[in-house]
């Protein structure tokens, strides 16, 4: 044999030798993989155990829990029927008009709304307590220190005619009893008569019927009697309305 063919011989047995060890890593490479797969599977499982767990761990809803559940419910209502109460007490409350002495402006029956935060001011609707008729719903003509005079029917304040104007809805007058009919002073003041200081003196919108300042189960009304101002009317519905004299 000569040179040329030894050469050759050994070249193919190295090409062998690095074919044969390409597959052997190859092999170990597979081996490798499918030995890391089987574990990945097993984290997921382990990873996934514990929610399972998390599950089966939770107590069952129990008598214990349901009367735990009712105390958190009763405690939500009494704290909202106290912040309810606090603003009936301080802040708001209704009121039902019962009569018909503020007619056309409020009628019989319906449901008004007042508020206690509040400085009485003229032509005010407000709501009164008397201790001879309850609580009353009229409104302010004269706070204290202005001279109220009824002549012929007609009613001044601080010697001007009462601007019943402001009484009007719209462009026509609605309480028509203060152009169609005469007022009416009665005979408990002596007029003119001045307001005295601390109180108000209240008329009905209806002044042939109402029971007000000018007699003497109502009189001058201490300011401290003034309950609150109207400041809507929200019953019946279809008459809705805020008062923002």
């Amino acid at each position: 044999m000569n040179k040329e063919t030894e050469e050759i011989k050994k070249a193919d047995e190295s090409a062998e030798n690095i074919t044969e060890e390409a597959v052997s890593e190859q092999a170990e490479a597979a081996a490798g993989a499918a030995a890391e797969s089987p574990a990945e599977e097993n984290t997921e499982t382990a990873e996934s155990k514990p929610e399972k767990s998390e599950k089966s761990d939770r107590e069952p809803y129990t008598f214990k829990s349901f009367i735990n559940d009712v105390f958190d419910v009763g405690e939500t209502l009494i704290l909202f029927m106290l912040v309810f109460f606090l603003l009936k007490a301080y802040v708001a409350d209704q009121a039902i008009v019962d009569g018909s002495s503020m007619v056309p402006t409020l009628n019989d029956s319906e449901k008004l709304l007042y508020s206690k935060i509040y400085t009485p001011e003229d032509n005010d609707i407000v709501i009164a307590d008397n201790e001879r008729l309850g609580l009353i719903v009229k409104r302010i003509v004269a706070t204290e220190g202005e001279v109220v005079d009824i002549r012929d029917g007609v009613v001044y304040v601080n010697g001007q005619r009462l601007d019943e104007q402001v009484y009007e809805e719209g462009s026509t007058l609605t309480a028509s009893h203060f152009v169609n009919s005469a007022t009416q002073p009665r005979s408990f003041h002596e007029y003119p008569c001045t307001v005295p200081e601390g109180h108000v003196f209240l008329m009905g919108d209806n002044r042939g019927v109402s029971e007000d300042s000018r007699g003497d189960i109502v009189g001058f009304v201490p300011v401290e009697n003034i309950v609150g101002k109207v400041f809507v009317r929200y019953s019946p519905v279809k008459d809705f309305r805020f008062f923002n004299y």
